[in-house]
């Protein structure tokens, strides 16, 4: 009962933390294996409808020019020793914002994550835990030199980022519990469209994620919510053009329901909304729908 109950949770923390990023909208946390197996291949489909856009002075404002997009996304991890672990994630983003649409690769992220809490005794209170280093690769179009109209083509942040984080998962009989935190660089970029009429500069710097959930079990079923946030220091661009630009964040709330099919496949249905919880700011807030499938070798 507990080794299934803690697939299962495994496969939520994976889909809940990775649920606040949207359109390349933020930093994602990784895909790691947080169960006894060597090796895990996740594939998810999500439809994300963009429905509102906070400014940097707060206010709302409702969108209804149709813009939403579809993303396929494949991570995989597997371990390099008993306690290290490597991963990639990839996703194929398919954006579209009224008569536009683009489709292509997002923003790629690589992993390095190390199990530096092991669970090797019982223990009433203490967690599971892994830490975590990030890279993430601005392998697509950004804001910053998208070159359709509507900015369609914009499907990741632009800037290759380096980040690192913890991640613990804990559970008590039918139920679980689980965290995350992570910190993250930015690094600054030059870009050249018609659309900043020449050559900019942008220069981001720190942001943080968080995350935290729990969940109900019940034979090969598991139900869950969690609450993850995400916080992204202003841009600042010079050149061409010039901004002081608005710190970003946002709160993201997330439910899902998991079934196992035997100890090595699962099943996710997950609903995320960003226009619930929170004081959001200089940030587009979506609703998503995610279904994915996760494969597991156990050691």
């Amino acid at each position: 009962m507990k080794s299934i109950a803690f697939l299962l949770l495994a496969l939520s923390f994976s889909n809940s933390a990775s649920a606040a990023s949207c359109c390349g909208g933020g930093f994602a946390f990784p895909a790691l294996i947080m169960g006894d197996d060597k090796a895990q291949l996740t594939s998810s489909l999500s439809y994300a409808q963009v429905t509102d856009d906070v400014l940097a002075n707060k206010k709302w404002i409702k969108r209804d020019d149709g813009n939403h997009s579809q993303t396929l996304k494949l991570e995989a991890a597997t371990l390099l020793s008993d306690t290290v672990q490597t991963g990639i994630s990839v996703p194929v983003i398919t954006r579209t914002i009224a008569h536009e649409s683009s489709t292509g690769l997002g923003d790629i992220g690589l992993t390095l994550g190390h199990e530096t809490l092991p669970e090797k005794s019982y223990s009433r209170w203490k967690p599971k835990g892994l830490t975590f280093l990030q890279v993430i690769a601005p392998t697509s179009p950004s804001i910053y030199d998208a070159m359709n109209t509507l900015a369609s083509d914009s499907r990741g942040r632009g800037f290759f980022s380096v980040g690192g984080g913890v991640a613990l998962v804990k559970i008590f009989g039918r139920y679980d519990a689980n965290a995350s935190l992570e910190l993250h660089k930015s690094f600054a970029r030059d870009f050249s469209s018609p659309a900043n009429g020449g050559t900019i500069t942008a220069t981001p710097g720190f942001g943080h994620g968080w995350s935290i959930g729990g969940g109900w079990n019940k034979g090969d079923w598991r139900l869950g919510t969690s609450f993850t946030g995400l916080y992204e220091d202003a841009v600042e661009i010079s050149g061409a053009q010039n901004s002081k630009g608005s710190a970003q964040k946002n709160v993201t709330w997330s439910a899902m329901a998991n079934y196992m099919m035997g100890m090595e496949s699962a099943w996710t249905l997950s609903y995320a909304d960003q226009t619930l919880f929170g004081a959001p700011e200089n940030t587009p807030l979506s609703k998503t729908v995610t279904i994915s499938y996760q494969t597991r070798w156990q050691r």
